[in-house]
């Protein structure tokens, strides 16, 4: 993976949406969370089997599954669980229990809360006395990197895992990759699987290498500063936005691994999408052009720079002068200060309410839960037709299989779920599964 996790340990969330996902997809082989998604991208029972609330959802109940245990031999207990959770919720909520159940209250109304733990930090973990964490998952932590360039982690099967133990006895995961070495390790058969940027897709296909891809869960928006001058006028930052050849982007620069962005949420998640304009019409933009521009991305995104590089030439053919530069940073909590900002977020939930709110608020936009679908327009609205953010295309996660992998399949939002896996024996002369 191109990552670095730098912790599995939820207290530690990243904030940054890309560094999450990435933490999502380790955390969840040792932890468990009380609830997940299904494929319809409803709530399901993992360590809860039953739920209810009041009438004004203020206060929920969550049964506990019975004869779950961590890693560390400690049965899942409403106490344990109440720990874990209260550390994670914080001032948000109040945990107690009773003798089976955990329960989460609050003084306002939480009616999306088994939507929001089923996502997010929200695992259960348990605490031993020397500090170390342990989960109910499908694997636990054999090897963890202590630093330094060789960012390897091993995690083996869970013997004892209420659910079962996973087809495959042990899992190697290697951190901070390239992108081309991904590629190559894959098609010369040293990795069972790798993730792929989106112009790597077609390249791996032609090398043999079976591909998989999610629906598109992450996007590529362009934010501004509208305090600083050259950015300040409405008016240019829709004739930046009228410039740009989204279909280019998606098809050429990203490979058919995209679909060109009008709204923040993705069709197949808000179902409105299509309402938001994605056409360009730079005879329009040339009207409406103004001063020369510095568009800063990240500079360790190579997707991001190639997306960045097409949106200049848009710029360019309109008559709108700019520079581009790459940065570290850009689209974190440290970012560079900068007129204009090529962001990367990855969409965190498939409940959209919360997702549109996790977007919202990581643009930098005033943002609650909305209730209706009506009310998810209105707040995608407020912010694009402002001008204030310009989706440009919402990107697939992609990944290439080795030949012996089995019975997988990238989930719809993205994800590994490597406890389905499992692999055919090594053709004679093959290396070992990993």
């Amino acid at each position: 993976m191109h990552e670095r996790v730098a912790s599995l340990d939820p207290r530690q969330w990243p904030a940054d949406s890309v560094k999450a996902a990435a933490a999502e997809r380790l955390t969840a082989l040792v932890f468990e969370r009380l609830l997940r998604f299904d494929e319809r991208g409803e709530p399901q029972a993992v360590l809860a089997v039953s739920w209810q609330h009041d009438a004004p959802s203020k206060r929920w109940q969550f049964r506990l599954r019975e004869g779950a245990k961590f890693t560390d031999g400690a049965s899942l207990t409403p106490e344990i669980a109440a720990l874990a959770l209260q550390q994670l919720l914080g001032n948000a909520a109040d945990v107690s229990t009773t003798s089976d159940s955990v329960v989460i209250q609050s003084d306002h109304a939480m009616p999306g809360l088994p939507e929001e733990l089923a996502a997010g930090p929200y695992f259960i973990f348990h605490t031993a006395d020397n500090g170390s964490l342990s989960g109910t998952g499908a694997f636990r932590v054999a090897q963890w990197p202590a630093g330094g360039a060789a960012a390897k982690a091993t995690f083996v099967a869970n013997e004892s895992c209420w659910a079962g133990r996973p087809f495959v006895d042990h899992i190697e995961v290697a951190m901070g990759v390239g992108t081309d070495e991904q590629a190559n390790a894959v098609a010369f058969g040293q990795a069972d699987l790798v993730e792929l940027d989106p112009s790597e897709v077609r390249r791996a296909e032609q090398r043999g290498v079976r591909t998989a891809s999610s629906d598109p869960v992450e996007l590529f928006a362009l934010t501004f500063d509208v305090s600083r001058p050259s950015v300040q006028d409405s008016h240019f930052r829709e004739a930046l936005g009228l410039a740009i050849d989204r279909a280019a982007i998606a098809n050429v620069v990203l490979q058919h691994q995209s679909v060109p962005a009008g709204g923040l949420l993705p069709n197949w998640l808000s179902g409105y999408a299509f309402l938001f304009p994605d056409a360009a019409n730079p005879a329009r933009a040339k009207e409406l052009r103004g001063a020369s521009l510095v568009l800063v991305y990240d500079s360790a995104d190579a997707e991001a720079r190639a997306v960045a590089e097409r949106v200049a030439v848009n710029w360019r053919d309109a008559g709108i002068g700019v520079q581009t530069t790459g940065q570290p940073g850009v689209g974190t909590a440290k970012a560079p200060t900068a007129d204009i900002k090529l962001v990367r977020r990855h969409i965190i939930t498939p409940d959209p309410a919360l997702a549109l709110r996790a977007l919202l608020e990581s643009l930098g936009e005033s943002a609650a839960t909305p209730a209706t679908p009506d009310e998810s327009f209105a707040a995608e609205s407020a912010a694009v037709n402002a001008f204030r953010v310009i989706p440009l295309v919402h990107v697939s996660e992609s990944y290439g299989l080795g030949p012996q992998v089995r019975d997988w399949m990238a989930p719809r939002w993205g994800g590994w779920r490597l406890e389905d896996v499992w692999l055919d024996a090594p053709a004679a002369g093959g290396g070992t599964p990993q």
